[in-house]
């Protein structure tokens, strides 16, 4: 082969590498989208209906959005409870090195999906909490991605909740006008922070209230071993949906009883 021909052929590899790769990559996208939709259709459809969030967990939906958790979402995945076996400077370092490990819009916009479908199903349903307290799902190995280990998904959510605290503290009064598109983006990115502190947070306290010992094994893997660092976060997010007039009186008082659940030491 002569050295035309071979530079010929090594420019149809390269094009045939990158038009797999970019068709890889087109297709992985809309899979993505699909799964996406299709879990705010569920969570459309498990609001405030007691029947639909019957089916959505007999067809083993708890079981399937603990797994995607686990699966897309690995950095939450390799966290374990500092509070309960670890020293606070411990704790620190690991929550720090997980904040700075940033989730892409779209992998936000799919776990607030799925931490609102998880809310939706277990709100009015004890049965769905007691469920879901008790999952557990499989992880990778800390020492390789050969071997698989399991982990309770209290402390998968816990973990959710501890990286993304403190998102909302600002509040509204400390919010700038952005003036470039960087920082538009970054302020949709807290935003969604924000919207996966709360919704983690509702999920925590609502399968808080269904036993103590579920109470217990959640305050475990927090601070002080207490579910009092939900309130805070728990009382803006009431604060904002007042605000809008976008919470039902029914709501109201079912997360204004959670928030003073978890008062309660």
């Amino acid at each position: 082969m002569n050295q035309e021909a071979s530079s010929n052929g090594e420019n149809h590899q390269v094009h045939e590498t990158s038009y797999s790769g970019a068709v890889g990559r087109e297709g992985s996208g809309l899979l993505a989208d699909c799964l996406l939709t299709a879990v705010k259709v569920l969570m459309n459809l498990a609001n405030d209906n007691p029947v639909g969030c019957q089916q959505i967990a007999a067809n083993g939906g708890l079981e399937t959005l603990s797994s995607l958790i686990a699966n897309h979402f690995p950095l939450f995945s390799s966290f374990s409870s500092p509070f309960s076996e670890r020293s606070e400077n411990t704790s620190s370092v690991e929550l720090g090195h997980q904040n700075n490990r940033h989730l892409t819009d779209q992998e936000l916009d799919f776990l607030v999906a799925i931490l609102g479908l998880l809310v939706n199903l277990v709100e009015k349903d004890g049965q769905n909490r007691s469920r879901l307290a008790a999952a557990s799902v499989h992880v990778p190995s800390s020492e390789g991605f050969e071997e698989e280990s399991r982990k309770d998904l209290i402390l998968l959510i816990c973990s959710i909740f501890l990286a993304n605290q403190g998102a909302g503290e600002g509040g509204a009064e400390e919010m700038i006008l952005p003036n470039d598109e960087a920082a538009v983006l970054q302020g949709e990115q807290e935003a969604e922070k924000m919207i996966v502190e709360a919704y983690s947070a509702l999920l925590l306290a609502f399968l808080s209230t269904e036993s103590k010992s579920i109470r217990d094994a959640i305050a475990d893997c927090l601070p002080d071993r207490s579910l009092a660092i939900l309130v805070p976060v728990l009382d803006r997010f009431v604060a904002f949906h007042l605000t809008l007039n976008m919470i039902s009186p029914e709501t109201h008082k079912a997360v204004s009883e959670v928030i003073e659940s978890c008062r309660i030491r």
